[in-house]
């Protein structure tokens, strides 16, 4: 694993960008977020950057004389929101060469998603699943809270089964009403296993971002002769002829991708196909707003 997982470039290149939820949320604290109620006290909290879309005229121009950069007044009518990163660590995401597992694809768009974040703001946690266990750090406001989360998606190994529901209903539990929850994972799993869940979410008031995550290997089939493939789960073995699958599995892939991206808009949540030799700035900018 590289000691830097988050892209700062791609960070750079999206820091005049903002990540918001299509939903207004009701929570009372600062951010981006502008909030359902009206008549609320305007008073100043704290400062943040400057980004593109901000008012003028709450940039504070007397900081900017003695710092050289831009800061606008934060207030009590615009609201904060709070990310739950959800990443699959079960043993398919493991796929893939040294340094280039779906997995360490996932930690850096995670790491990078998180940073951006708090950034702007928002308060965000991480929790890394597989099987039915789930273990969570839950979101917290704060640039400084960067460090804990990538000491956490730095020792996250591939392990055990893609198994969703019961984290969800888990992390449901412990996060606040207003958490918004990204999910990255190769969703190697059940389709009605997969709406369950999002259901379990959606009825809960929770939006939903999945970044869908396969290696180009799982996506073009660029294998050939006789080849004993291993799950890296169940731990079976087969032995196939590439050749004479590879129509019938490109075709298979194409059709399960199609069904999750209708999944997802019948749930009302947003889809984003993410195969791990793409940059993480063009998966990010998916779920971007200028």
């Amino acid at each position: 694993m590289p000691q830097e997982i988050i892209d700062i470039e791609a960070a750079l290149r999206l820091k005049l960008f903002s990540f918001r939820t299509p939903s207004q949320v009701k929570n009372l604290k600062a951010g981006i977020h502008k909030s359902p109620y009206k008549g609320i006290s305007p008073d100043f909290l704290e400062y943040k950057e400057y980004s593109q879309g901000d008012e003028l005229k709450h940039i504070d121009w007397r900081l900017y004389g003695r710092l050289d950069r831009l800061y606008v007044k934060k207030f009590e009518d615009e609201v904060n929101l709070s990310w739950c990163i959800l990443i699959d660590r079960s043993g398919s995401m493991g796929y893939g060469s040294e340094e280039k597992t779906k997995l360490d694809y996932a930690i850096r768009l995670s790491a990078t998603l998180a940073y951006l974040l708090l950034k702007q703001g928002d308060a965000v946690g991480i929790a890394d699943f597989c099987d039915n266990d789930i273990d969570i750090l839950l979101p917290r406001p704060g640039i400084s809270t960067i460090t804990p989360i990538i000491e956490k998606l730095k020792s996250l190994k591939p392990n055990g089964k893609t198994i969703l529901k019961e984290p969800v209903l888990r992390a449901i539990e412990k996060m606040s009403m207003d958490t918004a929850f990204v999910v990255v994972s190769d969703l190697f799993m059940d389709l009605a296993s997969i709406e369950e869940s999002l259901k379990l979410l959606r009825s809960s008031k929770k939006e939903v971002v999945a970044f869908h995550v396969l290696h180009p290997d799982e996506i073009e089939f660029n294998f050939y002769g006789s080849i004993e493939f291993e799950d890296m789960e169940e731990k079976t073995k087969v032995l196939v002829d590439a050749g004479s699958i590879r129509e019938a599995y490109i075709k298979r892939i194409k059709d399960f991708t199609e069904k999750l991206k209708l999944l997802f808009y019948q749930n009302k949540s947003r889809y984003v196909f993410s195969p791990s030799n793409i940059p993480i700035e063009d998966a990010l900018l998916q779920i971007a707003d200028k």
